[in-house]
């Protein structure tokens, strides 16, 4: 669909006309001619740089005959010319014009930039198209941006053409160079939207093309020795925390497997002699080498995302820079200038203490426990701070940090609407002014979730921190939804602004329901409701269209939550069935704002939407109809939900295992309660400091529960449907299990145990349940966060007496 907007019939390139300008086009008619080398004209698959010539050149066509109607012819540099030229990429009439255009490729990759020049009768769009570098398309979208052209989001639908019968251009000269040398996202998604996608990010003056190579988990396995030595060569790779080998990595304190890596680097270096870098980097997860020599080099600090007090969980920067950078050295003996790349990731977010990170070196930086919502100088986030400071600690020790960013705004999601426009004009002149040199951020093409002027300035500060980013937006606003354009922009500021000041943090949509409130959907319901008044054409109405399915989504989304923290777990699952409804709507508008179906015909997960989180609406819908059934007589029949509110108590201590609260006669020393459909943090401002820092440590539950006469000589289990992070359980102060430590952000995060031989049927029960956060600092653990109920199996079910079963747990910490 394409959009049409109707602006001034002669568009200044510059603000101040001067008398020498140029007509490109008079009254729809053709006045100029589109010059490019003549290698361009018809490119050599093997020339990249005349194809970037070439497609930019059939871009300045195609879209000057969509704004004018007049199609401007394209000819080589060898033909005779004469009268207005505009000069597409560099060519022999540019270098007769001594034409400063960008150049060169060195590896550090500090030389794009484009030129773009008006001067007598010839216009310059041209710039350097080396290796990775698409600076003369970027010249050719440049000038068709100042002439009124948007490209807000990928495909036609996002495009805003003016009607400009004439095409004056006054003379001006500007040359730009981005702020950051890389500037791209990547996201799982069909083959057709990939390729659409990379045009889209062209046009906004993204760079799809690597500028040093991605280090990959598990890469550095490539330049370990071969696995098969390990049987008689085990020094030669990494020790795991229990003893066994890991032939994944390499021994960090050895200095034959630094030979190993080097010769290998070489070898590929001398095989790509265009390569200007490799990468390398451990495994997923929080992978050290436990080698004795290697454990001497660690400083012993923990890291942020992994426990205290957790060998296998503690930062292991230093031995990991240690070995990189001697890697670095040995590969310069040979190639100089060349660049290792590697991650400041999981357990090794922590910058080096004693360590100099060598010069060739290169950092991706990649805090995958942080908050996702607010800005890195936002006082209400403790970890978006603690972010910014380890940012700036490591672009003092390295002059090469980028950010892998994790730019779903929620990693796990329900693809909820969380715009970031506050937090992105607050975070890149930041980013700008500490030294970061750029970007590849893990995305997904959902655009229903983080919204398009989002994504749209997103893309544009890649390239320049500090444009005007109000005018940019508000431009959007009025392009996009025409008559209906400030409630809309009410809408999604409305979502700005509960983003930038909740004091929720995370980066997994279990923090959601209690981002969103009621007073916030009220007032998105009236700024959608005056859209809708407003809308006028049908580009007007469409638009508002897509905006109100994400918000009936986000209603049903908000229900389906309510729904799961209360026990309702039916409706629950028929509500997550209507949002996947809502998605084929907003797919039939198009793919970009969501591929619907989380999973394919199979049951695995289908990467093209995007939810490969591991628990998106179709993996909650099953669940959810998992508890039901236990409650309805299909796997099980309900015997009672445990109330709601449970007393509660902090045990800072550790107390309450050695003076019995679990018992059935022990006194809580407060009255206070708390609610299990919400984070216990968020109860009590004690539990939740001004920078959004939660209590971590133990706490007590106490439920006391009528339990049924019916229940006698019956095979009872308690549900608890999530805890965080880890659980112990008694009945009637009679120890039942421990559910052991999960993730927070892990989903399911349950515990069905049996309790049939503490439990009192026709009485009084109470159910005493021990909490601990864990002590990762990083993951805010909400405690118990469901309705918790007793159940009895149907015969033959997994739970049933006699049936294979999770094992209830271990002896209590006693």
């Amino acid at each position: 669909m394409k959009i049409l907007a109707l602006v001034s019939a002669t568009m200044l390139i510059v603000s101040s006309f001067t008398a020498s300008a140029l007509t490109l086009v008079e009254k729809g008619a053709p006045r100029a001619t589109i010059v490019v080398a003549k290698t361009a004209l018809t490119p050599a698959k093997e020339d990249a740089e005349a194809q970037k010539i070439h497609i930019a050149a059939q871009d300045l066509q195609a879209y000057i005959k969509k704004i004018s109607g007049a199609e401007l012819p394209i000819v080589g540099d060898d033909a005779k010319t004469s009268g207005t030229l505009v000069l597409v990429g560099p060519s022999q009439l540019t270098t007769a014009m001594k034409a400063a255009i960008p150049s060169g490729l060195t590896p550090e990759r500090h030389e794009e930039g484009f030129l773009l020049q008006a001067k007598g009768n010839r216009l310059v769009l041209a710039g350097n198209n080396a290796g990775p570098y698409h600076g003369t398309e970027y010249a050719v979208y440049e000038f068709l941006n100042r002439l009124g052209v948007r490209w807000y989001m990928p495909s036609d639908i996002g495009e805003i053409i003016p009607k400009l019968p004439t095409i004056t251009v006054a003379d001006v000269s500007v040359t730009e160079k981005p702020d950051f040398i890389q500037r791209n996202w990547w996201g799982n998604t069909s083959a057709e939207m990939a390729v659409t996608e990379r045009v889209w990010k062209i046009r906004n003056k993204m760079n799809p093309d690597y500028m040093y190579a991605l280090p990959t988990d598990g890469s550095v396995s490539k330049y370990t020795a071969d696995p098969a030595m390990a049987k008689d060569h085990p020094e030669l790779f990494a020790k795991s925390f229990d003893g066994t080998i890991n032939t994944l990595m390499p021994n960090l304190s050895n200095p034959e497997t630094v030979k190993i890596a080097a010769d290998k680097v070489i070898a590929y270096f001398q095989k790509n002699p265009t390569a200007n870098s490799v990468g390398m980097a451990p495994s997923d997860g929080l992978p050290r080498d436990f080698n004795p020599a290697t454990v001497k080099l660690n400083q012993g600090f923990s890291e942020l995302a992994g426990r205290e007090g957790v060998d296998a969980e503690m930062s292991g920067t230093e031995e990991w820079i240690e070995w990189v950078n001697a890697v670095t050295r040995e590969v310069n003996k040979v190639f100089p200038d060349h660049i290792i790349t590697t991650n400041g990731y999981a357990n090794r977010t922590t910058p080096p203490f004693g360590v100099k990170i060598d010069k060739n070196v290169s950092i991706m930086f990649a805090a995958i426990w942080s908050d996702t919502l607010h800005a890195y100088d936002n006082p209400r986030s403790w970890q978006m701070i603690r972010q910014g400071e380890l940012l700036q600690a490591w672009t003092k020790a390295c002059d090469k940090v980028w950010i892998y960013a994790y730019d779903y705004e929620m990693i796990v999601s329900a693809l909820t609407p969380v715009p970031g426009v506050r937090k992105l004009v607050r975070d890149y002149p930041l980013l700008k002014k500490w030294g970061v040199i750029g970007f590849i951020n893990e995305c997904r093409n959902t655009w229903m979730e983080r919204g398009i002027a989002t994504r749209y300035l997103n893309a544009r500060l890649m390239w320049n921190a500090n444009l005007d980013a109000k005018t940019l937006v508000d431009d959007f606003y009025k392009d996009w939804y025409g008559a209906s354009a400030k409630p809309i922009q009410a809408f999604w500021d409305d979502l700005d602004v509960t983003m930038e000041n909740t004091p929720m943090l995370g980066h997994e949509d279990r923090i959601m329901p209690f981002v969103y409130t009621p007073e916030l959907i009220a007032r998105l319901e009236t700024d959608i409701a005056d859209a809708e008044k407003l809308a006028t054409t049908p580009t007007e109405k469409l638009h508002v269209q897509i905006d109100r399915y994400i918000l009936e989504h986000l209603k049903l989304y908000m229900a389906m939550s309510t729904a799961d923290l209360t026990g309702n777990y039916a409706e629950a699952a028929k509500l997550g069935n209507a949002m996947i409804e809502v998605r084929k709507k907003l797919e039939a508008v198009s793919s970009f704002f969501v591929v619907s179906a989380e999973k394919l015909p199979d049951g695995n997960i289908n990467y093209a939407s995007g939810i490969f989180g591991g628990w998106g609406i179709m993996d909650r819908v099953p669940y959810y109809q998992s508890l039901a059934d236990k409650m309805n007589g299909k796997t099980g029949t309900l015997v009672t939900l445990l109330p709601q509110d449970a007393n509660f108590t902090l045990d800072l201590q550790d107390d309450g295992r050695f003076q019995g609260w679990y018992l059935s006669d022990w006194k809580f020393k407060t009255d206070k309660t708390v609610t299990t459909a919400k984070p216990f943090y968020v109860q009590d401002p004690t539990y939740l400091d001004k920078n959004s820092y939660p209590f971590f440590g133990l706490m007590w539950y106490q439920f006391k529960v009528q339990v049924p006469a019916s229940a006698k000589d019956q095979n009872v289990r308690l549900l608890i449907p999530i805890i965080e992070a880890e659980a112990w359980v008694w009945v009637n102060g009679e120890y039942v299990g421990h559910r052991p430590y999960k993730e927070t952000y892990e989903r399911p995060n349950d515990f069905d145990v049996d309790v049939t031989k503490a439990l009192k049927p026709g009485a009084e029960n109470v159910i005493s349940i021990r909490v601990t956060t864990s002590m990762n600092r990083t993951a805010g653990a909400s405690g118990l966060l469901a309705r918790l109920f007793l159940y009895t199996p149907k015969a033959g079910s997994a739970t049933a007496p006699g049936a294979a079963k999770p094992a209830d747990g271990t002896a209590p910490l006693m």
